[in-house]
């Protein structure tokens, strides 16, 4: 399941996947599948206890990370960097919503 994330002008501009049923390398691998993706780091060993940010990739040239943002959550954050409208997120969206 996703959560989508809109700006003020109602754009998807990142989203929240649940972290139940994936870990951080199974997000690595779903980003890999999405066309036009260039994966630039991987989680490292122990991630989940030293690492707030634990993917990061390209997507048709702009970068984009995948995140734990409040340590011990319940939801991975998936968005450009810095948070920005892009319309490559659309395409992001999709691959991970249809998984």
């Amino acid at each position: 399941m996703t959560y989508p994330l809109y700006d003020a002008e109602k754009r998807l501009f990142a989203f929240e996947i649940g972290n139940l049923g994936i870990d951080r390398r199974g997000v690595c691998r779903i980003v890999e599948t999405i066309p036009g993706v260039t994966l630039t780091r991987r989680p490292k060993l122990l991630s989940w206890f030293r690492e707030q940010v634990f993917c990061e990739f390209l997507v048709d040239g702009a970068e984009y990370i995948a995140e734990e943002r409040w340590d011990d959550n319940s939801r991975y954050w998936i968005g450009p960097n810095p948070p920005r409208w892009l319309p490559q997120t659309e395409k992001v969206h999709r691959t991970f919503a249809r998984r």
